[in-house]
């Protein structure tokens, strides 16, 4: 007997949940989305701890407010929140920390 597949979308709090996950495995992420400032695309390298968050604007865009770095020397430039996002690329890290050693 086959099985019936189900291809249902996930709901916004299992999409959420599965993001953040990833998230907080990855190192850092870089989320390329539209600055309605500049009125350009742009890429941002960000991480993820327990202030941020993923949530849902009063025009059901969903948002995500994280840690950002400066594009230049990576230092930290504050809490961004990002909405018209096109991607989010997330890395780990490929040798252990110093955080990890210590």
């Amino acid at each position: 007997m086959i099985e019936e597949i189900q291809n249902e979308e996930p709901t916004f709090e299992e999409f959420s949940e599965r993001l953040i996950g990833q998230f907080k495995e990855a190192d850092h992420f870089y989320i390329i989305h539209y600055c309605k400032k500049r009125d350009s695309i742009e890429e941002r390298r960000c991480y993820w701890d327990e202030k941020s968050k993923i949530w849902l604007t009063k025009d059901d865009k969903i948002a995500i407010t994280c840690v950002a770095m400066d594009n230049e020397d990576y230092t930290i430039d504050g809490y961004r929140t990002f909405t018209n996002i096109f991607t989010i690329k997330g890395y780990k890290p490929k040798v252990e920390t110093s955080e990890g050693v210590h």
